[in-house]
């Protein structure tokens, strides 16, 4: 099994998952500011990218999958609902993905945002924005949803077996894995005993202290548009 971890200046974390027999490789959530760092590994390792895993439309950074996509020839990989003329292949839940010999499963998780998915591989799960280590993901969206970010942590996260691995999009404190038993036990926003009602009041509380974050819809890369 080849899998890497990547993280940005700013704390943004990415993937690399690959079959060791095949060498066909697909990266989650690919930063632009990291493009040099995945075409050195691909070179070293002698990858064959097949796929571009996005966990939602991004608002805190330019993602690499354009160009990843025109320099390797990858397919872009997001939720059916996205609508950007770069997708080529569409996901809803449950749906298989194979990465050579690999199998990866997508799993929808929105409330961070309207079409937000994770990706489940082997002993590990993939959760962008959703779940993070020790906390859930932020509601500032404009397409953001308390009540669902709650279904989607309980219903489909925290369904997983507890010594799934929890790998998020952003570093949290330091805290850049953790597992799903973890984050029941502990998670300062959604240990497993969290109300519903109180869960969502307290995400409209961030909200409407921090306000809904400026989206320019363009976080996947203006060529992605074209």
């Amino acid at each position: 099994m080849i899998f890497r971890q990547f993280s940005t200046r700013e704390g943004e974390l990415s993937y690399l998952v690959a079959d060791p027999v095949t060498r066909q490789a697909a990266f989650i959530d690919p930063s632009e500011a990291l493009l040099a760092d995945y075409e050195a590994i691909i070179r070293e390792l002698g990858l064959e990218p097949a796929y571009l895993l996005e966990t939602h439309l991004h608002e805190a950074h330019v993602s690499a999958a354009p160009g990843l996509r025109e320099q390797w020839g990858a397919r872009l990989v997001m939720h059916k609902d996205i609508e950007l003329p770069c997708i080529d292949v569409r996901v809803k839940d449950d749906d298989p993905l194979y990465v050579g010999e690999e199998r990866l499963k997508v799993l929808e998780t929105p409330g961070h945002s309207r079409c937000s998915v994770s990706y489940q591989w082997r002993d590990r799960v993939f959760t962008g924005h959703s779940l993070l280590a020790g906390a859930a993901g932020p509601c500032r969206r404009s397409d953001a949803d308390p009540a669902q970010l709650y279904e989607s942590i309980h219903a489909r996260l925290y369904a997983l077996p507890d010594e799934t691995l929890v790998f998020p999009g952003h570093v949290r404190e330091g805290l850049r894995v953790s597992t799903i038993g973890q984050e029941k036990a502990t998670n300062r926003e959604l240990p497993g005993r969290a109300t519903e009602a109180g869960f969502v009041a307290m995400k409209q509380q961030q909200a409407a202290e921090g306000g809904l974050w400026r989206e320019d819809a363009l976080g996947i890369n203006r060529r992605c548009m074209e």
